[in-house]
């Protein structure tokens, strides 16, 4: 079943596709659109009205029809950026764009088609007023999906989402604690002592630590499987993270499982994600894009059996290997 809707906690549905962008912009990763519409007027003012943990259900199309594809919350508000998307589709040349980075995304082990909503609860749709929030359209008493790329989920539409998850067994975990991002941007004074510009920055890599990734941490005294440190914290823990080598969302639709996750410190883990550096699927030595970088060739910290090598054959190919 889904969470129960928190005080102060709205739901949005977003209606996409499974490029949704591109590379940094992938379905679960992010809410994004154009500032401004092909005439240069404000668009998607719907954006402005999403806050931190809100609540966002995915519509995605796949072979021409859409289906209930996962859920997420909100780890952002609303930031601005002139950073095109890799794949920006019709939304190209527009300038500026706005985005919301997402958490705790979950995938529905088997989407479920929108005509099928429709055809089970037509009449509870029918009755569902546009001004309470639906994504879709009513004519002669059909139910179309509507050409919005973000639409609000009234309370009662959420139910019927709620009964869905409940029939098909899908129950995503709420995050309860977690720090919401807030751009920043530190730079040193100029030469003549005049404050640096000031530009709005975002951040999009975001952090999974899944139950699964915890306990994989754990059993490997959470050290880095490249340079085999750990972050000891003044609370007496120590601090890793878990990198699922296969991204979970998105076009990469990996699974969160065991095989799929290495272990690094902060630094090596923006490594993995921003490509430069990997594992070698034939040798199992680290490669880096530098190659007088420290590790590159070198072995790893520790080995772990548990670890796919068709894992680590995606993410080098993928990932790290497309920018050599």
């Amino acid at each position: 079943m889904l969470p129960q809707i928190k005080e102060n906690q709205k739901v949005y549905i977003e209606i996409t596709n499974l490029i949704h962008g591109g590379e940094g912009w992938e379905l679960g990763e992010c809410l994004w659109s154009p500032k401004f519409d092909k005439g240069g007027g404000k668009s998607w003012k719907l954006m402005e009205n999403v806050k931190v943990n809100d609540i966002i259900l995915h519509l995605v199309k796949l072979n021409n029809q859409y289906h209930f594809y996962g859920f997420s919350q909100t780890i952002s508000g609303l930031e601005e950026t002139e950073e095109e998307p890799p794949i920006p589709s019709s939304w190209a040349n527009r300038g500026i764009y706005q985005r919301i980075s997402l958490i705790n995304f979950s995938k529905i082990e088997k989407p479920y088609s929108i005509a099928s909503i429709f055809n089970q609860y037509e009449n509870q749709l029918i009755n569902i007023s546009n001004l309470e929030g639906r994504f879709y359209t009513i004519s002669k008493n059909k139910l179309t999906v509507t050409q919005k790329y973000l639409t609000k989920c009234s309370p009662k539409l959420y139910e019927i989402f709620n009964r869905v998850s409940n029939d098909i067994n899908f129950s995503p975990e709420i995050v309860e604690n977690f720090t919401s991002i807030i751009p920043t941007k530190h730079e040193p004074l100029q030469p003549d002592n005049t404050p640096p510009s000031r530009i709005k920055t975002i951040v999009s890599r975001i952090v999974r630590d899944t139950v699964l990734s915890r306990t994989t941490k754990s059993e490997n005294n959470w050290k880095c499987q490249i340079c085999g440190k750990t972050l000891q914290l003044p609370n007496g823990f120590n601090y890793s993270e878990g990198h699922h080598l296969q991204p979970l969302g998105g076009a990469h639709t990996g699974p969160d499982v065991k095989e799929n996750i290495i272990i690094l410190c902060p630094n090596h883990h923006a490594e993995f994600d921003y490509g430069s550096i990997a594992i070698n699927p034939e040798t199992n030595l680290i490669e880096h894009i530098n190659h007088e970088n420290e590790f590159h060739q070198k072995e790893l910290a520790y080995e772990r059996t548990d670890i796919g090598n068709e894992f680590i054959l995606y993410h080098y190919t993928k990932q790290f290997n497309k920018l050599q």
